[in-house]
């Protein structure tokens, strides 16, 4: 085989485990930011749900008045 040849291949190899590794990476860091934006937007949710509530409370006590 031609040594150019073959510095090549290894480089591909090499450049393909390093993607790998990266990829395998992004991916654990992208369930941490995903749980964490999940856990974020039930907080927001929850704010929402009860700005819905004392407004709907306010309304009826309007209604009733």
């Amino acid at each position: 085989m031609d040594p150019a040849l073959a510095t090549i291949i290894v480089a591909v190899i090499t450049t393909f485990g390093f993607s790998i590794k990266e990829f395998k990476s992004m991916k654990k860091n992208n369930s941490l930011d995903h749980g964490q934006v999940m856990q974020r937007l039930d907080k927001v949710q929850d704010s929402v749900n009860h700005v819905a509530e004392r407004l709907d409370d306010h309304v009826d006590w309007h209604l009733k008045k």
